[in-house]
This record gives structure tokens, sequence and C-alpha cells, in this order.
């Protein structure tokens, strides 16, 4: 015990020189003040002590060193991120029922506002806390296809408007409703062009139209169900319809359509149609892209169907993140595209309405309380920003989880994130970065500076230095050249035969060899390295080809190259930051990597097969060759959300069910990738009932169930007693069939045996029987002699 103990120690001193003598050699390679401070780990004496060898320390030393012996703190660069907050608004009371008017907006996420000033791989952490607010207030307006096949679901929804504004109204008392209605372009071949055919389309139909605002927002839902039921159908000539550019101007018509500042914006967009997207204007001779720009009439309708082309999904996507709007797909139609759709649009949800309509009020409150419920952070970084944040919460457990969302939130819940800022570059132009973490209603600004240069770079400086042989500056404690010269001492010129001798020693790393590690030429006591964009380092020692797997980007382009190794930005480990790190193995709301199931490689599990158990799922979370797997977790939850019955019903506790299974069909489209089929008997009905279910990268399950259950079909009494006595007589006779078959066929074998018998026979005349006469004479032998005498 005491020996493994030991050898731990020994293990981890090992580790902790190995990391030290990294941390020294990346340090002493750094020549200036600014390359030092840019170095993470690394500090800067600009006037070293002399050792009493005589010995001058180098100036760019770990952080982790005795400076004291050799620099006086005052002569240290060694900057630290420094946090100050701007703007600090208390979040809003929860206690009270806050209007849009009350302090001129609703707080849900503090800080407002910071100033960061953070150096180079240095991370900072920054506490954010979002609560939310009581009775927040609500625009939702219904956007609605009204092509004639979109008829039914019409006449129901003006039905339905006061429930729904009802509905809505319990959920927020702050609550505007509008109406807005779409076909397509009216342009061939989108529509019929014909002069008949532009007057009436269809029966009963009004002529065609790309987009009419009907209803401005109004908190007054008579008005709703009044236009709702006046909005005529129409219609036109191909399946797939112009809702994309309703929806673009529904978004961007702010003044028209009434959107109000500081509320929760929600679009329902109800269609049972294909969509055209961009691109599909050319064949209308449409060849401008759409400008993202109102253009709608003093009457609300948008007649620049013809100039421009139809938005884009990323053009959707980009102007809904930018007004803040949620798009709820309801569709009663292509429910598989409008899911793959909602995913690629952020803060849309998805759901299937009946073929009426008939559920559209339970399927907008649905949908507003998964809105409501979750809460995601977000940022305007992109891949090439010299800044990384990752997020963190408790939100899912008890300790911090790598996550920038949170589920079951409720009025007054509230989390606090942590987020981790890192620069990763020092921009060339030392701007500061503006970056945005928000929700869609709430934001944080943060201003982000740069601590990239020196502070002795301008205190402490002096112009032709003799140290510099008047050939340059002394800086921060070493010469900076002037142009035309070089060298640790500017003795060089850059051009021209050098008059001093070359001292290749001075080329020389400790430990090498060879001058300039090989990759250069010493000149004049200083090495010249052979390919400079590549190739750096006082000794030439740094090649940033090596911090390349062979694809051409530089540390996978996740991180940066610091002397032949990667530096990865977080979130991201392995030689050539290739590899997503561990975190990424770990289930939401879990401990475990890989749930315990498997090991994490390169950021992605690799379940293992215990006793002949398969595992599989992003987390090794399933067990598919188990019994049931999870299909016995969704199952009562599936039966009551879809059917109605089982336990779960029976209890009234459906509203415990966080899943929200998605009804199809058929299945066999859905037993793709993975998902996992999942039957159970329904002890109520006596039938059988399908679902799947599927993980998917957001740590969600993805289920759709069989909108039918699968009942046998009642026994045919009657047939089977009319088949049983047919059956009976059937045997009956089929025996007496068969016993005269074989009777006859043993009759005809007898009778032919006989006639082949008797063809056989070769009987004498006296010996047959028919010529012997009536009468015959027999003598006694015994009287035969006396009749001789």
């Amino acid at each position: 015990m005491k020996a493994g103990i030991h050898l731990g120690i020994a293990l981890c001193a090992l580790w902790a020189l190995a990391g030290l003598a990294y941390a020294q050699e990346s340090c002493n390679v750094k020549e200036q003040c600014s390359d030092c401070i840019q170095t993470q780990g690394c500090m800067w004496c600009s006037r070293p002590k002399t050792r009493v060898s005589g010995a001058v320390q180098h100036h760019c030393i770990p952080e982790t060193s005795q400076f004291e012996d050799f620099c006086d703190a005052q002569h240290i660069e060694n900057p630290r991120n420094t946090v100050d907050i701007l703007e600090d608004e208390p979040l809003s009371d929860v206690s009270k029922d806050l209007k849009v008017t009350d302090r001129g907006r609703i707080i849900q996420l503090a800080p407002q506002r910071l100033r960061l000033k953070l150096r180079k791989g240095v991370t900072q952490h920054i506490s954010v806390t979002y609560r939310q607010a009581t009775d927040y207030p609500v625009d939702l307006y219904y956007l609605m296809d009204l092509s004639n096949s979109m008829l039914d679901d019409k006449q129901n929804l003006a039905k339905l408007g006061a429930k729904l504004a009802d509905t809505m109204r319990n959920l927020t008392t702050q609550f505007k409703l509008g109406f807005g209605s779409f076909v397509d372009k009216v342009l061939m071949p989108f529509a019929d062009t014909a002069a008949e055919k532009l007057e009436r389309p269809c029966k009963d139909c009004a002529p065609p139209y790309s987009f009419k605002n009907d209803l401005p927002l109004d908190s007054d839902s008579s008005k709703f169900t009044a236009k709702v039921d006046d909005a005529p159908i129409s219609g036109n000539m191909d399946a797939p319809e112009g809702g994309f550019d309703a929806l673009m101007q529904a978004m961007v018509c702010k003044q028209q359509i009434g959107w109000r500042d500081k509320v929760r914006k929600i679009i329902v967009f109800s269609t049972d149609a294909k969509f055209h997207h961009a691109g599909d204007g050319r064949l209308a001779g449409i060849v401008q892209p759409n400008d993202e720009q109102c253009h709608l009439d003093k009457d609300g309708v948008y007649n620049d169907f013809d100039k421009y082309d139809y938005p884009s999904v990323a053009q959707i996507n980009k102007i809904a993140q930018r007004e803040e709007i949620n798009v709820i797909f309801a569709v009663s139609g292509y429910p598989d595209l409008y899911e793959s759709l909602s995913k690629m649009i952020d803060a849309s949800s998805f759901g299937v309405l009946d073929k009426n309509s008939a559920n559209v009020v339970e399927l907008v409150k649905e949908q507003y309380e998964r809105i409501t419920s979750k809460i995601k952070l977000g940022d305007n970084l992109t891949d090439s920003s010299p800044v990384t944040i990752s997020y963190s919460s408790k939100c899912h457990g008890s300790q911090d989880m790598v996550t920038n969302e949170c589920d079951n939130m409720k009025e007054g819940s509230e989390v606090v994130f942590d987020l981790s800022v890192t620069a990763m570059e020092c921009p060339a132009d030392g701007k500061p970065l503006f970056i945005e973490v928000k929700t869609l209603q709430d934001k944080l600004i943060m201003e982000v500076e740069f601590d990239c240069n020196c502070g002795c770079e301008e205190t402490d400086r002096v112009d032709n230095a003799t140290q510099c042989h008047g050939q340059g500056a002394l800086v921060c404690g070493v010469c900076a050249c002037y142009p035309g010269y070089r060298g640790d001492s500017c003795r060089c010129t850059t051009t021209g035969v050098h008059e001093l001798s070359e001292d290749e020693s001075q080329c020389i790393m400790s430990g090498d060899t060879y001058p300039c590690s090989n990759q250069g030429y010493c000149s004049c006591g200083a090495c010249v390295c052979d390919s400079p964009d590549f190739v750096s380092g006082k000794y030439c020692q740094c090649n940033r080809r090596l911090c390349s797997a062979g694809d051409g980007k530089e540390c996978s382009g996740h991180g940066t190259c610091e002397c032949d190794k990667c530096k990865c930005k977080r979130g991201y480990q392995g030689q050539f930051c290739e590899c997503e790190d561990n975190s990424k193995c770990i289930e939401p709301g879990k401990q475990k990597e890989c749930s315990g199931h498997g090991e994490c490689k390169c950021g992605k599990c690799r379940c293992n097969k215990p006793d002949g158990l398969f595992y599989s799922g992003q987390y090794c979370e399933d067990c598919q060759s188990c019994s049931t797997g999870k299909c016995g977790l969704f199952r009562d939850c599936v039966q009551c959300k879809h059917f109605g019955t089982g336990v779960l019903a029976e209890n009234g506790e459906c509203n415990k069910c966080e899943i929200k299974p998605q009804p199809v069909d058929y299945l066999d489209d859905k037993i793709i990738n993975m998902a996992r089929l999942c039957t159970f008997e329904d002890s109520t009905t006596g039938c059988y009932f399908n679902f799947t279910y599927l993980y998917m990268d957001n740590g969600k399950y993805s289920i759709y169930v069989q909108r039918e259950q699968q009942c046998p079909e009642p026994a045919p009494v009657l047939g089977i007693v009319f088949g049983l006595v047919a059956a009976i007589v059937a045997i009956g006779l089929l025996t007496l069939l068969i016993w005269k078959l074989l009777t006859t066929i043993h009759d005809r074998r007898e009778y032919a045996k006989f006639e082949d018998e008797r063809r056989k026979a070769q009987w004498n005349t006296d010996a047959n029987p028919l010529y012997r006469p009536a009468t015959n004479t027999f003598q006694n032998p015994a009287f035969a002699k006396q009749q001789a005498n």
C-alpha cells in the first residue's frame, strides 16, 4: 500500500517537473516582452539581477519561478485580467406583475454590461444570473396558409380564436394577437395567370395573393375571430406554397405588424404543404435575392413578390435571431420536413396539427410552455473570433455541467451560468471586441480589450542605447534594433559583410548539437531561420508545421501553435486539438463518462459490450440488446399522452410527462439512425401500440408513436361453427370415399388374379370332373380271387 502511494507521489512529481520544464522552455524562447506575456504562464523581467557567477537570467520566465532572487517586483510584467461592471440593474421582482412600461423594461438577465481586459490564454470566469419574470408580455402572430386545402383548418381556427386568446391570457395578461395569411407568388408557374383563373382559381375561391397582413397585433380577440372568419380561401397551381415570403414580411415589418419592444414575440406558421425557398423564384424569372426589407402597402399586402426571390433558410434564421422571434411550425402535413426545418432555425419549435387543426389551441399552449420553460444562452462569436466562451451551470444537478441551456424553468425560477471567457489571439488592429451573450429577450454586452503589450515598452525605453551599439533602443531590457540592424545587441546589419567574426556557440540551444536547430544558419552570433513564416525562435527551434496534422489547419483550427505544441481552445484536446474534451461524453445531469458503459475517446463515447449486452447512444445510455432498453421508461407517458390510457391516465398524472410523442401513420421511415422500436400491449384495450425513440444532440429524445393501435380482429364465431360442421361433414365424406376407393381397388385386384389363374389352368379330359360318367363300377379286391376260382 505504501509502495503504491510512493509510486503515485513520484509520478505526480515527474509530471510536475515535466510541466515546469515545458513552461521553462516555452518562456525562455521569447525574446520580446509582448511575446512573453502573450504566452500563458510566462512573465517578463525587464531588469534581471546578476547571479554570483555573473550569469544573467532569461528575461521571460515561468510564473512559478521565485523571481525575488533575480528580479525586483517593480520590473516584472505579468498582467492580470480585469472586469469592470458598467451596468448591473437588479432583476425584476417576481413577487409582483410588472408591465412593459415599468422602468421601461423587464430585466431577466444580470449583469447587463461589462468591460473586460483579457490577457491572451488566461481564462476569466463571469457569473451571469437569469430569473424568469412573472407575467412576461407576449405578441403572438398567427400566419396561416389559406390555399384551398386549408379550408377546414381556417374554419376551426375561427371557431377557436376566442379560446386561443383566453388560453394565452391565462399564461400572461399582457397578450396581443394578430393574423396574417399567404398563398404564393402570383406568377407562372406558381399560379395560373389566365384572366379567369386569376379571378377565381377554384370553386368559391378568391383571387390568389402572396401575403396579407389581415390583422395587426391587437388585444381584442373578437377582431381575430372576425378576421379569420372573413379571410377568403384561394388557390394556386403547385403544391409548395410561398410561406417563406410571408414569414419574412411578418418578421421585418415591425411597425405594420405591431411588434412591441421587450416582449416575447411568437409567430405560429400553419400549413399543410411544403415551402418554396431561395432559387425557386428563377422559375418565374426572378433573379434578385430577397432583400430582407419590408414591402407591405397601405392595405398590408405584399406586392413586390415579383421583384424578389423567396428567402433562404439561412435568411429566415438570421432575421428570427435579429428580431428575437420564436417561430412555431404547426403543420398538418410533411412533419419530417418541418421538424428538420425547426432544427435549422434557432429558437423555433415544431408540432403536428390534426387534419382540421382542431388541436391548435392545445398545440400553441404546449409549444409556448416549451419555449418559456427553456433558457439558452448564446453569443455572436464565430470560429474566427479571437475570443472563446464556454458555458456551465448547475441547473442539471448539484454539480457544474458544461451546458448553455436549462430546462424546466418556471416563473420566478433562477439559474446561474458560469462563463469562461478566453482570449485566444491578440487582434492585429488592437481594437476592442464587443460580444453579445443573450437569450431571446435579454442580453449581456461585454466590451473586451486585449492586454497584449507591456507597460515597460513606454516607461522603460532608452533610444540609441549603448547596449545596442547606438543602433537600436533598449526596450524592457532588450534591444529593439532600428531598420537595417539585427542581433541581440544590434551589432549586425541586415545586408553586407559583417565585420565581426561569428560565434556559433551563441546559436546553439542548450542540449542541442546543431546551430539554429538545423533549421537555419548562424550569422553574427544570431540565428537566421530558413522559413521565417513557419520557423521561429531565438534558435529556430520552433516549427509551426509540427502543429498541423496534415489537414492544412494549424491545431485543427481549434487552438494556437506555441513552439511546436498546440495550445487548445477550451473544449478541445489532443496533440493537434483534433478532439473535443471529455465533457462531451457526459450526459447532461449525469456524472459518469459514457454512462459507465464505455470509454471516451476524442470527445466521443465508444461503448463496451459487457456480458454480451450492447450499449449505444451518444452517451452509451441505451442498451439495445437488453429486454426493453429505455422503452419501459417512455411507455407510460406515450400511452397516457397519445392514447389516454395506462397507469398515468388512470391517476390523472399525464402532466408529469415531459416528453411529447409525435404521431405518425407509419413508423417504417422512423426506424433509422439507431432509432429504437418499442412495442407494448395496452392492458385497457388489449391492443398493441408501437413507438420509436432516438437520442438527439440537444440532450432530448425524439419520440414518434404510430397513430393507431394494432388491435386483433374479433373471432368470427358463426363462421367458426359453420366451418367446423362443414369440416366434420367433409371429413366423413372423405372417409367414405377413401373406403369405397380402397374396396374397389381390392375387388379389382382379386378379379384380375382370378382371371389370370383361369387363363393359366391346363385340365385333362379324363381328370376333368365334367367329363366323368354319372355311374362308376367298383371292384372289391377281397372277392376278386373267389371269382377267379
